[in-house]
């Protein structure tokens, strides 16, 4: 493999694959492997759709093993989901919406008409006073300029 490439999909949990948490040891590793791998083996399921199924998962636990049971690439593995899973809290941080689920447009539930009627007054008090702060922020930046023109007028009259 070239050095570009990385030996594994980040995108599959290896540790939910062979079973094992994340802080298990190589041996226990080894020991789930051998376990699953026994029951998954193709040889063992005589039918085609089965062997089909178990040829699948054997490629799975097989990927599992190859990144798990070395520690250099499961270092690199685990810093990558790390990664992965930060950016995930990240992005449902600030979009609400949690990666991997399809955001749709949730109902919501019939409001009480009395909790509506007292929404829509705070709506229209808080729209009131925004406009009146605009206004007074206008009405302050006119005078300014209206006084900083006298200003200039006034000392170009003197000079």
């Amino acid at each position: 493999m070239t050095a570009n490439r990385r030996k594994f999909d980040p995108n599959v949990n290896y540790y939910e694959v062979l079973d094992v948490p994340y802080s298990a040891s190589r041996s226990e590793i080894i020991r789930a492997y051998r376990h699953l791998m026994r029951h998954a083996h193709p040889d063992r399921h005589a039918n085609q759709q089965d062997r089909f199924k178990a040829e699948e998962r054997a490629k799975e636990l097989n990927a599992a093993y190859a990144v798990l049971s070395r520690p250099d690439v499961r270092r690199e593995y685990d810093q990558a989901i790390r990664k992965q899973a930060v950016s995930d809290a990240i992005f449902q941080r600030y979009t609400g919406n949690v990666p991997g689920h399809q955001a749709g447009h949730r109902e919501r539930p019939p409001m009480d008409p009395e909790l509506r009627r007292a929404q829509r007054r705070a709506n229209r008090s808080a729209f009131v006073q925004v406009m009146m702060f605009a206004m007074l922020f206008a009405g302050t930046v006119i005078v300014l300029i209206i006084v900083a023109s006298l200003l200039i007028q006034g000392l170009e009259w003197l000079f």
